[in-house]
């Protein structure tokens, strides 16, 4: 499974709305989602993200995306 060093030292995964594998599609939606959050100033794109009821940043309700931990 692919996926940045930073999620597995941290024990998280990326996911779909339903918990499955992202698609390239979506992966590549996330990417460039991450550049319209970079935009936005302060971090909000990021801070949003502990106030969200799934506690998604911008990027990850643009494309439709979860970061999950990983049940080791």
């Amino acid at each position: 499974m692919a996926s940045h060093p930073r999620e597995r030292v941290l024990g998280l995964v990326v996911t779909d709305m339903a918990g499955q594998r992202l698609s390239f599609g979506r992966s590549t939606g996330r990417h460039f989602g991450k550049i319209v959050t970079n935009l936005i100033p302060a971090f909000i794109g990021y801070i949003m993200a502990g106030f969200t009821e799934k506690k998604q940043a911008l990027h990850d309700m643009l494309a439709g995306c979860l970061v999950l931990r990983r049940n080791i």
